[in-house]
């Protein structure tokens, strides 16, 4: 874990406080009752509040400071906060794994998975206990179904299991935050290498053309990618229609003899050049006339047409996942 301070410098006055009340508890208690106070509940709420696991991770060693243990055994057998400190060692050790990323996204994908996860950020339960809980959803599937469900999970840190119980990490409970803030749902590709993220987190900041996404090492896989993403309705690129531009060349107007509706699309069309629908809404003339005055303008060299990229940009649903995928890529 690297150095850091207790608590995030981006969080408001009023979180910092009540985290530091909450911390600040801890020191009036004994030295017997710090051994056995609940280190759990804290590092819950620090993780809640917003705090990173490396913040909380820096305040359970705090806390180890002020704590007069007994013996070695009696940390591993009954302090929270060794508890807490092996749990977030462990999870620091999954995130710096290469495959971690795509071990978390495929967990994400399935439906199942993120209701479990719903009901196990609530309570931990036991196989037979999820399964009732599911049962209540109209889910009904075996205990080695649940199980199945539940080992990608425990793969990639967001659930620990304990005496036959499962529960959500600190870990988990972050990303799950993340999953109901981005309302995510699992649009993604089951079983994927992660090229679809890569896409989708790349067009984040603005459309981009195939040659541009290209870029990012997928050129073998980029036309089935773009499908899949485009048939999920995550992303979507101009029509036909909008790729071809029309320009205004040097030619002054004065050189040719031409009507006045003629003038008014010279006129209009901008230097960047505009598709022939966006010209006839500028315009107000039908596209039907549209295309037909831009022929006779062709014909006496006065505009001239030009096919651009086909170019990928993210749709209102696309744009929600790819900032769920950039936020849980983030959480430390």
């Amino acid at each position: 874990m690297k150095n850091c301070t207790p608590f995030s410098p981006h969080k408001s006055t009023a979180v910092q406080t009540q985290a530091s009340m909450a911390y600040g508890f801890l020191k009036t208690l004994t030295p017997e009752q710090r051994r056995v106070a609940d280190s759990m509940w804290l590092s819950k709420k620090m993780v809640d509040d917003g705090c990173t696991l490396e913040q909380t991770f820096q305040t359970m060693n705090e806390r180890c400071k002020i704590c007069d243990e007994v013996s070695p055994m009696v940390c591993v057998d009954q302090c929270d906060t060794w508890k807490v400190k092996r749990e977030l060692r462990k999870i620091d050790r999954l995130l710096s794994k290469d495959d971690h990323r795509l071990k978390l996204l495929n967990a994400l994908k399935n439906d199942r998975r993120l209701k479990i996860l719903h009901i196990l950020r609530k309570r931990t339960l036991s196989v037979d206990g999820l399964q009732g809980e599911l049962r209540k959803s109209c889910l009904y599937h075996s205990k080695k179904t649940i199980n199945e469900y539940l080992n990608p999970m425990l793969e990639a840190g967001l659930v620990s299991k304990k005496g036959g119980c499962f529960m959500l990490t600190l870990y988990g409970r972050k990303v799950h935050d993340a999953v109901v803030r981005h309302e995510f749902v699992g649009h993604l590709p089951i079983h994927s290498r992660g090229y679809e993220e890569i896409v989708l987190r790349k067009l984040l900041d603005g459309g981009k053309t195939r040659g541009e996404l290209a870029e990012a090492g997928l050129a073998k896989s980029l036309s089935r990618v773009l499908k899949r993403l485009v048939d999920s309705e995550l992303i979507s690129n101009n029509s036909p229609s909008a790729r071809i531009f029309y320009f205004r060349t040097k030619r002054a107007l004065s050189m040719e003899h031409v009507s006045t509706t003629q003038r008014t699309i010279c006129e209009v069309i901008p230097q960047a050049g505009i598709p022939a629908r966006a010209l006839a809404e500028t315009t107000g003339i039908s596209l039907r006339r549209t295309y037909k005055n831009l022929r006779n303008l062709r014909g006496k060299k006065l505009v001239f047409r030009r096919e651009v990229p086909v170019k990928y940009e993210l749709t209102t649903r696309g744009r929600a996942v790819a900032k769920f995928l950039e936020e849980i890529a983030e959480v430390e």
